[in-house]
């Protein structure tokens, strides 16, 4: 079972992107996790500081 929403495959395709565009760091954390969280990874395969 998904932890979190399903998302529109073009919002997660612009989601992807995201991180190789913005110089803000923790945005890029916060899209990479979301990302894994979607993919079905558990919050125990990530750490963010």
């Amino acid at each position: 079972m998904p932890s979190i929403a399903p998302i529109p495959r073009d919002e997660r395709c612009l989601m992807q992107k995201a991180p190789y565009k913005t110089k803000n760091k923790n945005y890029d954390r916060r899209f990479t996790v979301i990302l894994m969280l979607h993919r079905g990874d558990t919050v125990c395969h990530f750490h963010v500081d």
